[in-house]
């Protein structure tokens, strides 16, 4: 009798030791998946500054259809002038070149010089390791798993348009404002599906 009572206290015991380490590793899984995507807002927020001042600077060069004072540009991006001299195209009577693609690439430039594209880039791919990590969610996070997941493709072509520009000014604005749009969404359901704490 005293065997079977010490027998069925252990497994009481048991049984309360796995479920505490179930719940731990579910909350833990919760705060991580949670992280990432926050991660991933943050990264693409930083992302979308620098699109921004793409389209900005795109749309100028069009606008001004000539070459463009150095004040000017200056003016226009919030650089100085120092900074649009070393990084943008000078024409021989010192202006910056006309040619919104030189333009484009030459504000690319001065992110890459100043490490803003490389962190973005540096995080995108801590950000895919820690989601290769969360690929086997407990099955009440299963769908707030594939909204992340879906929420990092968008965000990787996002952040593949501050590192390579390309196509129209239009197309490259309606694929910005689409992405942003995703990307919210996205975040806004894994909120919406994400198990509440009981």
């Amino acid at each position: 009798m005293t065997l079977k009572r010490i027998s069925r206290g252990l497994v009481s015991i048991c049984l309360l030791v796995l479920v505490a380490c179930t719940n731990q590793n579910t909350e833990e899984y919760k705060s991580n998946l949670q992280s990432v995507a926050e991660e991933m807002l943050n990264n693409t927020t930083k992302a979308e500054t620098i699109l921004s001042e793409y389209s900005n600077v795109w749309k100028f060069s069009i606008d001004s259809g000539t070459a463009i004072g150095v004040n000017d540009m200056a003016t226009k991006t919030g650089l100085d002038e120092e900074i649009i001299r070393e990084h943008f195209e000078i024409n021989s009577i010192g202006n910056v070149s006309g040619d919104f693609s030189s333009n484009v690439n030459s504000l690319k430039s001065y992110y890459k010089a100043i490490g803003k594209l490389d962190e973005i880039e540096a995080t995108s791919k801590e950000i895919k390791s820690k989601i290769n990590e969360l690929n086997n969610p407990p099955e009440e996070y299963e769908k707030v798993y594939d909204e992340v997941l879906e929420m990092f493709t968008y965000s990787e072509e996002y952040i593949e348009m501050a590192l390579n520009p390309t196509g129209s000014l239009q197309s490259f604005n309606d694929d910005k404002h689409r992405l942003t749009k995703e990307i919210s969404s996205k975040f806004n359901r894994m909120e919406v599906l994400m198990p509440n704490d009981d």
